[in-house]
């Protein structure tokens, strides 16, 4: 009988080794693990998916870039806040476990844990979403389940942690 990775090992991902990934046209480096499967994402849109799985990619980490109008200020970080919260609230059945903001003169990140209903399964994700100058990078990682996401969470915390803007 095959046992769910969710069933099996519960102390936690073994770190067969970790690349820096660098994406010159999204203007961000993220450290992954070497034998996560790379996804890419729709034409047109800058980023990668990745997953520690070749054919599910409901437990994954992905980074999107967005190129914005105008350049952030200061000034608009509540505005931006509100959003991001507002958004992450109007999901089905979301439940936030932990969000919060980190402002500099230069880099802004909002950072949210929560679970949502996905149809009739929960899932749990961390969003980082990251604003400087006229960018937007955003990071979600995701588990197929909350006991997923516990699992991977020590390999998401070093994926989302090591990212930086180039």
């Amino acid at each position: 009988m095959e046992q769910k990775v969710t069933e099996a090992n519960l102390t936690g991902p073994f770190y067969t080794g970790m690349y820096t990934y660098h994406d010159k046209a999204g203007g961000y480096s993220i450290v992954m693990p070497t034998d996560w499967h790379q996804i890419p994402l729709k034409e047109g849109m800058v980023g990668l998916m990745f997953s520690p799985y070749p054919d599910d990619i409901n437990t994954s980490l992905l980074t999107q870039k967005h190129t914005l109008k105008y350049k952030v200020k200061p000034t608009d970080m509540q505005f931006l806040r509100d959003g991001f919260e507002k958004g992450i609230r109007g999901l089905p059945g979301a439940e936030i476990d932990k969000i919060g903001t980190s402002y500099s003169d230069t880099i802004n990140i909002f950072d949210a844990q929560f679970t949502f209903l996905d149809g009739d399964v929960r899932r749990k994700r961390w969003v980082r979403n990251i604003y400087w100058a006229e960018a937007q990078l955003i990071i979600i990682a995701q588990g197929r389940t909350p006991e997923d996401f516990e699992y991977w969470l020590p390999m998401f915390f070093n994926c989302i942690t090591t990212c930086s803007v180039i």
